[in-house]
């Protein structure tokens, strides 16, 4: 070693002194950084790595000017944070009388004492060995204190193999030097204090000549809690990834030495890495860089903690810093898909340090929607004219703005903010309320509330405010203040009582409409039913008269016969033709009753169909006929033909009912409406079957027809194009609900001016159970 360096720098890593050879090798000026220093005598992987290095407590090889060879810097940490370093330089072969700094040709005789004056002035521990045997030839202070031995017990009297656990490991490290040209940095290895404890050691060492000898130079470190915790952390690390794999956050820890050893699926998700591609040790640059390479973050802001002094940025965007922060730090970076991570690292006792993500998108979004509605609320309240009211829970202190005690009459000068004047201007029957709703809120069961408050007017009448309160939180967390905002909203309350009032009324008259409505199409089935009765009547008229004509024919010539029998001037052609009579006249009573008898059946059948919504089974041929005959008074009157194409035996499963007043109401829509009075026309009935599912009943009458404006009217309740003549306008509307609700089918209707009017009606041939009409 031919020369020494020293000097001192500060927290920021500023130059503050440094002596002749310190700046003859690196030059610099007091308050020069320590990267400028380093880039004039570039190490081996470049000024920043190498000044992270220096800060890490780890030494770092350095090409000198020429002629010097090369040095190395050995870092020490200093009060206040400083950083104290020594240069070593590495020449040729010096001089054997070469002291252990090479000071002999300075200071003569005093070489001895400035050797030992800058030893100790080193805070590294520091030991000097003769590589032949071992013998310990210079210790500093440091070494001293980390063995726990006086040095004067120790220097020339003891040998380096009675502090390695293992004196095997003294070989390998002379080996490393061997195999490193006289020169090893970062070895570590397990040594021993003389009462028997032990430590774990990283070594830098370089070979020289002290004192006319070959020596070796070891600078120690203790490493021990580092190894414990790696040691900690790696037997684990099954049982810590369970744990961190449970985990929402993604987690990355990395020793010292910037290399992987506990992480979490989690966090290779967030930076978008392939979970193969994280195993144990793996090197914080190879992450940063696959980092980099992928496509969950885009080009992003810098990492708050990236390097300003020339080195390279990293092109991570912000999820890994350029290099691990000295205390906790935490910042926030986005992806590329907008997902926004909340990082933090801290520091491990190691040196080490943890890193972790967590998702705070929904998060952010939440806050900056809070923001938002805070500034609108914040712009609403100065643009609308609203009173303010303030609590201060702490001091009980109640405050109502201006405005507020305009809303009740009261000017500026008649404002009294205390608590007891607010109870007596609120109604009495709302003060209930208004405590109950304070109370939720003090208690944190409501986080803000909204009612309207009821107050006394200055002129006695009641003004109806809109009450909006909310919490607010002090520095500490608790609540200390309720902020409320308040509108008269008098004027609505009154148009919404007078708005229910109208509705009720409106519903009132519905109800009422839809009872006459109910009414009207009950009357309207009772007048068919009754129009139906007067043509029944009519019918058995006939057979019935017809009847009673013979039954009074047969009455007459019986008497007349036991007239002359009992005489006894009856005479056997006189007998003969009362027998003639009384045959001709019995079979015609009999042909007329049965008559009767049919149409009695027929109109029985319909009439309690009609009126008993009674489901059944039936022919829906013969049933066809039995409503026409029902009908046929009507339709002869009118001296119209009836023309019917049903297929037999058609079964339906239904409301025969049903079908009857959908007949009947078509029927007679056609005899009032459909013709001109004198015209006569033809009524179709037509019937088929869709499937095996569905009947298909075409109703046609060859009359005027209906506009295709009207289309869309004629099943709407009480339209009509003949009120003036008696009309109702439910025929059509009797028959819309009927086909729909209880036949549970579809009607429309085929029609234009001039060429009749057809409605076609869809029904199924089995009513289902569960559509059963009510």
């Amino acid at each position: 070693m031919a020369a020494a360096g020293l000097a001192r720098f500060d927290a920021d890593g500023r130059l503050i002194w440094a002596n002749a050879a310190f700046r003859a090798s690196l030059g610099g000026c007091p308050g020069d950084s320590l990267e400028s220093l380093l880039a004039a005598v570039p190490p081996r992987e470049g000024a920043v790595r190498a000044a992270d290095r220096l800060r890490a407590g780890q030494p770092v090889v350095l090409a000198v000017p020429p002629g010097d060879g090369r040095g190395l810097l050995i870092p020490a940490e200093g009060e206040g944070g400083e950083l104290v370093l020594t240069l070593a330089s590495e020449g040729g072969a010096p001089p054997e009388e070469t002291g252990f700094f090479g000071l002999q040709d300075l200071l003569g005789n005093r070489a001895g004492e400035a050797e030992r004056a800058i030893m100790q002035a080193i805070a590294v521990p520091l030991v000097v060995t003769r590589l032949s045997d071992g013998l310990v030839m210079a210790v500093n202070q440091p070494a001293g204190l980390l063995f726990g031995v006086p040095l004067d017990d120790v220097v020339g009297r003891s040998f380096a193999k009675a502090y390695y656990t293992d004196p095997v490991e003294r070989e390998r490290l002379l080996s490393a030097l061997r195999d490193g040209a006289g020169s090893v940095d970062g070895f570590e290895t397990r040594l021993c204090r003389p009462d028997g404890s032990d430590l774990w050691a990283m070594v830098s060492a370089r070979r020289f000549r002290f004192r006319g000898e070959e020596a070796m130079l070891a600078c120690i470190s203790d490493i021990s809690a580092r190894k414990r915790t790696e040691q900690a952390l790696e037997a684990q690390w099954d049982q810590t990834r369970a744990v961190l794999n449970g985990l929402g956050q993604g987690v990355m820890a990395f020793d010292r030495g910037l290399r992987l050893v506990a992480w979490n699926g989690r966090a290779a998700e967030l930076l978008g890495l392939e979970p193969e591609f994280l195993h144990y040790l793996t090197p914080y640059g190879a992450i940063a860089r696959r980092v980099g390479e992928g496509l969950a973050f885009g080009p992003g802001g810098v990492c708050p903690h990236t390097s300003s002094d020339g080195g390279a940025p990293a092109a991570l965007g912000a999820p890994l810093p350029v290099r691990p922060a000295p205390d906790e730090r935490s910042w926030e970076c986005t992806r590329s898909d907008g997902q926004v991570l909340e990082c933090l690292i801290r520091p491990l006792p190691d040196s080490g340090f943890v890193v972790t993500y967590t998702d705070v998108t929904e998060r952010r979004n939440a806050e900056r929607e809070i923001v938002a509605g805070r500034e609108l609320f914040e712009l609403a309240i100065r643009a609308a004219r609203e009173g303010i009211s303030q609590w201060d829970l702490r001091t009980g202190e109640l405050w109502l703005s201006p405005y507020w005690w305009g809303m009740l009459g009261y000017g500026e000068d008649e404002m009294v903010n205390t608590a007891a004047r607010w109870t007596e201007l609120i109604l009495p029957e709302d003060r209930e309320l208004s405590v109950h709703m304070a109370r939720d809120l003090i208690n944190g069961v409501v986080n803000e509330c909204q009612f309207i408050q009821r107050f006394r007017h200055k002129r006695g009448t009641v003004v109806h405010m809109l009450t909006r309160a909310i919490r607010v939180l002090g520095p500490d967390g608790e609540l200390f203040r309720l902020v409320g905002s308040h509108i008269d909203v008098s004027e609505r309350v009154c148009a919404e009582e007078r708005a229910h009032a109208a509705r009720e009324e409106a519903e009132r008259a519905l109800r009422d409409l839809k009872e006459a409505q109910a009414h009207l199409i009950q009357s309207e089935k009772m007048a068919a039913l009754g129009s139906l009765v007067a043509g029944v009547a009519h019918e058995i008229n006939t057979p019935i008269g017809i009847a009673l004509t013979g039954a009074s024919l047969m009455a007459e010539r019986t008497r007349l016969i036991r007239r002359d029998f009992e005489a006894g001037t009856l005479r056997k052609p006189d007998f003969a033709d009362f027998l003639d009579t009384a045959g001709e006249a019995a079979q015609l009573m009999l042909l007329n009753i049965d008559r009767a008898t049919q149409l009695i059946q027929s109109f029985k059948q319909i009439a309690v169909d009609q009126a008993s919504e009674e489901r059944r089974v039936f022919d829906l041929r013969d049933y066809i006929d039995e409503v026409l005959r029902s009908l046929s008074v009507r339709i002869k009157r009118a001296a119209h033909g009836v023309e019917v194409d049903c297929p037999a035996d058609l079964l339906v499963d239904g409301y025969p009912g049903a079908l009857s007043q959908v007949l009947t109401n078509l029927v007679m829509n056609s005899i009032i409406h459909a013709y001109a009075p004198g015209q006569n026309g033809t009524l179709r009935v037509s019937v088929r079957a869709v499937g095996a599912d569905e009947v298909e009943l075409v109703y046609a009458d060859d009359g005027r027809g209906i506009p295709p404006e009207l289309h869309g009217k004629v099943f709407e309740p009480f339209f009509t194009t003949s009120r003036g003549a008696g009309g109702s306008g439910l025929g059509l509307n009797i028959v819309y609900n009927i086909a729909t609700r209880r036949l549970k089918g579809r009607i429309a209707l085929d029609s234009a001016t001039g060429r009749g009017a057809a409605f076609t009606l869809r029904f199924p041939r089995v009513v289902p159970v569960d559509m059963v009409p009510a």
